[in-house]
């Protein structure tokens, strides 16, 4: 198989398949930055993932509110309701310390906040509401006290008490008012699932604060990991429909390219030849590399040591912008012109609606050129690392056949040089005679 057209048609896709995930991949990225997806997606995980596990709408129906919910976030729509606003999640949100690590103004939710800091602001914020409901609490404790105890008293010994004993009298109360149906009273800013939540860690605890603040951030990071899942999740729900308009908009159809490919030995050698010459060229692209990619990481950081990210902001942009562009006049365009990619000046058409009514029309007439487009939309969701792997291994299986190829061909060029006659002469005085061996 060394050096074989299978090969070669399997590199010259796979190099396809990792420029266009490369393309996708910038595109991805600045519209990430631009709506700021991440800083949203970790606001999501910490309100409602967090906060609030109160849903009990299907998976059909989840769905679909998934999808509102990201384009309203795209449009910076709030479909929030009063009550919503009121929740401990969007306490959280409002905190200074919080607002601290928003990049601007026009970016105020920060995409990344430290653990020890969420905890720090849980627990401001329980002691603040404790402070703000501290009648109403020392009211319902005294309500189901059996020991007889003036309101003052109650009041003293509430206000003096422990910060352990404040974020417990607070959670016992709101517990006592989620379970009173049609309550005039105010609203609680915890619902029933995260009280049971922070009892339990409080009680764990054994009422000890150091203790209690430990596994609220152990409960944070573990909240974190799973946010990592979802961020990657809707990156690949991204990137494949940008694949799939992508391969629209250029005519990529994976079909009808592996045809080409095998049946054309020199666009297939020259695909082959930039595919080599590539791989040295993005060895140091963050793109190709797990750790920035949707992939990968950098999905929603808790480190502190990203700031970056919000600081330089469209500075980042204007990097994905280019990189963009870089890619579409080098590499994407000379593998396009290779495998002649394109819509062959839309049939004709010069105004822009018969040039879209032209590919609309040639694409989905065609079912073989949808599951073309769908192929390409597939393998750019895997993600660029993926695909420099695969090619970078492939290039190395082609090139250790070619040096076995030379190798072979030099030891036998060895063996016959050393089997070629050679002629003695020899002088014999006695006869005079040559004798020739």
């Amino acid at each position: 198989m060394f050096n074989s057209p299978l090969l070669d048609i399997t590199i010259g896709l796979v190099f396809i398949f990792l420029l266009y995930s490369l393309l996708v991949t910038s595109i991805n990225e600045a519209i990430a930055t631009t709506f700021g997806l991440r800083a949203r997606m970790l606001k999501s995980a910490i309100i409602v993932g967090m906060l609030s596990n109160t849903s009990k709408d299907g998976r059909l129906k989840s769905f679909f509110k998934g999808i509102i919910g990201f384009l309203g976030g795209l449009i910076h729509h709030d479909d929030r309701s009063p009550e919503d606003k009121l929740k401990i999640g969007e306490k959280i949100f409002d905190h200074p310390l919080i607002k601290n690590y928003g990049s601007s103004r026009f970016f105020p939710i920060p995409s990344y906040i430290p653990t020890n800091n969420f905890s720090t602001v849980l627990i401001d914020v329980l002691k603040n509401d404790f402070n703000d409901k501290l009648k109403e609490i020392a009211q319902f404790k005294l309500n189901g006290s059996k020991v007889d105890e003036t309101p003052e008293d109650t009041l003293l010994n509430l206000s003096t008490a422990t910060d352990a004993v404040k974020i417990k009298e607070l959670l016992d109360y709101y517990a006592h008012l989620n379970t009173q149906s049609g309550s005039t009273g105010p609203v609680s800013i915890l619902d029933n699932e995260t009280i049971q939540i922070l009892q339990m860690h409080m009680q764990n605890s054994l009422y000890d604060m150091n203790q209690f603040v430990r596994k609220i951030e152990g409960w944070f990071d573990d909240s974190m990991n799973r946010v990592s899942g979802w961020y990657k999740r809707q990156s690949q729900f991204i990137l494949f429909l940008l694949g799939f308009t992508v391969a629209l908009i250029f005519n990529v159809d994976t079909l009808e390219i592996s045809g080409k490919l095998s049946t054309d030995k020199d666009a297939r050698d020259k695909l082959v030849q930039i595919a080599e010459q590539a791989i040295g060229r993005y060895k140091d692209d963050p793109r190709v590399k797990k750790m920035v990619t949707a992939d990968g990481v950098e999905v929603i950081d808790n480190s502190g040591q990203n700031n970056e990210i919000n600081n330089e902001i469209f500075k980042e942009y204007q990097a994905k912008s280019d990189s963009v562009k870089n890619l579409l006049k080098g590499d994407i365009s000379d593998a396009n012109e290779i495998i002649a990619a394109g819509w062959n000046e839309y049939g004709g058409a010069k105004s822009w609606s018969g040039k879209v009514g032209f590919v609309l029309k040639r694409t989905f007439t065609s079912p073989r050129k949808v599951l073309g487009f769908m192929i390409l939309a597939f393998a750019v969701s895997l993600g660029a690392p993926f695909w420099f792997d695969l090619l970078n291994k492939l290039v190395k299986i082609r090139n250790s056949g070619k040096k076995e190829e030379e190798a072979g061909v030099a030891a036998q060029s060895k063996s016959n040089s050393s089997q070629t006659p050679v002629t003695v002469n020899i002088n014999t005085q006695s006869t005079g005679e040559e004798a020739v061996g």
